[in-house]
């Protein structure tokens, strides 16, 4: 009852996964998860400094990606050659 007064819904409740936890995101959520604006993250996909996909004309963000972009998640481990 609550949460129909306040018009608030729980990201669980609206069956949304977290950010971490998606594949892919917008440019548009990527800009309003971090703060970079739109144009920047297009010429940060352009360099290569995060990762993209274009589905059905939509330029996806990978999520791993841009975390990693902001040190929130590991990199891939590299090993040596000894």
């Amino acid at each position: 009852m609550q949460q129909a007064i306040s018009g608030q819904t729980s990201q669980k409740a609206k069956g949304v996964l977290p950010i971490e936890q998606r594949y892919g995101v917008t440019v548009q959520l990527a800009s309003e998860f971090t703060g970079i604006s739109r144009s920047r993250l297009y010429e940060l996909l352009i360099d290569g400094t995060i990762e993209g996909k274009v589905v059905r004309g939509r330029r996806i963000v990978l999520v791993a990606s841009m975390l990693r972009m902001m040190g929130h998640a590991p990199a891939a481990k590299r090993t040596t050659a000894a």
